[in-house]
């Protein structure tokens, strides 16, 4: 960031323990990682992660550790599809108090409003959402965290969870319209169509999976809403979290065009002035937040894909790319074509300099196509 600015909250923030990540699926990372030939051990340890951090379903890990230990198992083992596979180890019980209450939804579009309604119980730095184009449903994935910009593997991760769910949730015969991924085109898309069964587009200004509408009408199995489950869940949010929340709303509205200070409030059920006073409470303004949001995403997209910067600055909820290109320069003292220059060559500088242990592995895994469920939740579209 512009030594100008000064957005000393996010420190804080980032240091106070807020942002985590339930390890749900990823407590099969070190099997993984010992697959690709890797010590998972030492592994762990590079990201300060003790030895037993994954162990368990239900415990928590910085979000931040966790994007970058993602990163360096993609890099060290050189399997440009680690995300992908970290990714399919997901189901809906992983996701906890959470999956129990969208096991228990009547339909596809209940469950999924579970998981997506409340996924701030398990990820605090990135979130799920759930969108309605037309004839089109879109579930996605956003990140939030602002010290994460090494995010491949971790988005490749995030798409790969949303394409488990859905196949839990609807069945084997599941195939989504599309997969849309913020990542420039890989040399190899074959584990991209393996894993989605359907069109892949990269450089997309969103980390999405479109499908018929018409699967959210479809039935589960489950025995019906669990409302014990519901009551379990704790309060969405405080004064203690509203940056974390305005944050959320933000990436949300952003991905439907929308970014003003009443939309948020509007989003989190607030008075305008109400949110107002709670983030001057805790050291911060909206116009702080929203700025600090639009540069972390435009640092996502731009070290990320090769989106246009046409297309970056509509997704940031700007008229053109000139006003832009202006703001951009006052954040980071720099333009966002040279931005996104120094960023790739510093990240191919530290993967040629790095002393990565040599995998004992010849080459990465072949990707498969996912095993059907055992036990599909829902009966078949009529």
């Amino acid at each position: 960031m512009h030594q100008g600015d000064d957005w000393r909250i996010w420190d804080r923030l980032t240091a106070s323990g807020l942002w985590t990540q339930r390890v749900g699926g990823y407590c099969g990372l070190p099997a993984l990682m010992r697959q690709l030939g890797l010590d998972h051990v030492a592994m762990l340890s590079t990201n300060s992660l003790a030895p037993d951090a994954l162990d368990r379903p239900d415990g928590r890990v910085p979000y931040a550790a966790l994007a970058a230990t993602l990163d360096d198992l993609s890099r060290q083992s050189g399997c440009e599809h680690a995300g992908l596979l970290a990714g399919r180890m997901w189901n809906v019980a992983d996701f906890g108090i959470v999956g129990t209450l969208a096991s228990h939804a009547p339909t596809v579009r209940d469950a999924l409003r579970a998981l997506t309604q409340h996924s701030y119980l398990v990820s605090g730095g990135g979130l799920m959402y759930l969108a309605q184009r037309g004839d089109l449903a879109e579930l996605g994935y956003a990140i939030y965290h602002p010290r994460v910009r090494k995010c491949r593997a971790l988005l490749q991760s995030s798409l790969a969870i949303g394409a488990s769910l859905l196949r839990e949730l609807c069945g084997p015969e599941f195939a989504p319209v599309e997969v849309m991924l913020p990542l420039s085109r890989p040399r190899d898309t074959t584990p991209y169509r393996i894993a989605f069964a359907g069109r892949t587009s990269f450089d997309a200004d969103r980390c999405a999976i479109r499908f018929a509408r018409s699967w959210l009408h479809a039935p589960l199995t489950g025995p019906g809403a669990s409302r014990g489950a519901a009551h379990e869940l704790p309060a969405r949010f405080d004064d203690g979290d509203i940056v974390d929340w305005t944050v959320r709303a933000l990436r949300v509205l952003l991905l439907q065009g929308s970014h003003g200070g009443d939309d948020v409030a509007h989003f989190l059920s607030l008075h305008r002035r109400t949110l107002n006073r709670r983030l001057n409470a805790v050291g911060t303004t909206f116009r702080e937040v929203l700025d600090r949001t639009r540069f972390d995403l435009a640092c996502q997209l731009l070290g990320e894909s090769d989106i246009s910067l046409d297309d970056l600055a509509a997704a940031l909820g700007y008229a053109g790319v000139s006003p832009f290109m202006r703001t951009f320069r006052r954040w980071s003292g720099t333009t966002p074509a040279r931005w996104r220059r120094e960023a790739r060559a510093a990240a191919r500088a530290s993967l040629a300099t790095a002393a990565f242990p040599a995998p004992s592995l010849q080459r990465p895994p072949a990707f498969t196509q996912p095993q059907a469920a055992q036990r599909p939740m829902r009966r078949a579209v009529s």
